[in-house]
Parts: C-alpha cells; structure tokens; sequence
C-alpha cells in the first residue's frame, strides 16, 4: 500500500491557469525527472535483462524530452524552454524514496508501475481541467505514454511472477 504522501503528488489547482508554454516546461522538466528516476533505478538492478528495460524506459523518457522540446520549439520559436523553478508535475520523489530499501525485484517493479501510474494519472486530471482543445490534446497524450510505460512494467512483472512461480514448483519436486 502507498503512503498517502507517494498518492497525493502536488495539487493541480497551481497549474490549471498555466499556459501551453508553462504546461509544456513542466512536461519538458518531468520528463528529465523521469529519466533520472530510472536511471538511478537502474543502477540497484543486477539482473541483466530487467536493468535493460529500466535502461531503455530511461531512454524512452529521453526521448519524450526530445520531442516535448521540438513541439516547445515549434510552438514557440527562437525561446529557450522556461522550466518551473519549483518541481511542478508527477511526483516521484516519495517513490524513490520507498525504492532506497527496496531488494526484491518484484517489489522495484511495483513501485516502478506506481512511478508511470502517478504520472499518467496527473496528466489525466490535469486534462479535466485546463483550458483549450491544444492543453487537452497535450495532457491526454502524456497520459497514455505514461499508461504505455505502466503496462510494459506490468508486462515485465508478470512475467517474473511466472517465472518466479514456475522456479519454487521446480525445487519442490515430486
């Protein structure tokens, strides 16, 4: 179970008057978040093919920085994206936070899972609020790339707990 601190994350109400060009900083500065977040991730993770797929949802979220900033750079050309000087968007901080203790490989994967289910739901609610078919297009698209992230991590987990189930039933024998 979460602490109510990993669900609260940061009100919405500061960020249902941002502009697209805040709401796209705020996405742009996220996604770096969530980079660095699996990618310190993936340094606790000693088995070869899951650190590869931590690995390559820290790259994933490399690449969603990319593009958050070509659409900043079309959108408004020639300006340097303009970050929020406070952390503003899902928060991660909690989850790491309960990740420092964390061993069991399904364990980093569930708290992994409550990282993109965080995210996907604050960009969803943030949707119901703003203003503006171009502010809801934007959070519904980050929305289902975080719901993409969540199910490859639920893909991942229950393989494990297959295989996890398959390896006890093997040493039990006849």
């Amino acid at each position: 179970m979460a602490s109510p601190e990993v669900e609260e994350g940061l009100p919405l109400e500061r960020i249902k008057d941002f502009s697209l060009e805040e709401l796209l900083g705020m996405a742009v500065k996220a996604e770096i978040g969530a980079r660095e977040f699996y990618e310190s991730l993936a340094k606790n993770v000693d088995i070869r093919e899951l650190k590869e797929k931590i690995e390559w949802l820290a790259g994933e979220e490399k690449k969603h920085e990319e593009l958050l900033r070509r659409i900043y750079e079309n959108t408004f050309p020639g300006k340097e994206v303009v970050f929020p000087r406070e952390h503003i968007g899902p928060e991660l901080r909690p989850v790491a936070r309960e990740l420092k203790g964390v061993e069991d490989i399904l364990d980093l994967i569930r708290w992994a899972m409550k990282a993109e289910e965080i995210a996907a739901k604050f960009y969803a609610e943030l949707e119901k609020m703003v203003e503006g078919e171009e502010k809801k297009r934007l959070m519904r698209y980050l929305s289902d790339m975080e719901w993409g992230h969540y199910y490859n991590l639920k893909a991942e987990y229950e393989l494990l707990l297959d295989w996890a189930m398959y390896s006890q039933m093997m040493h039990m024998g006849p």
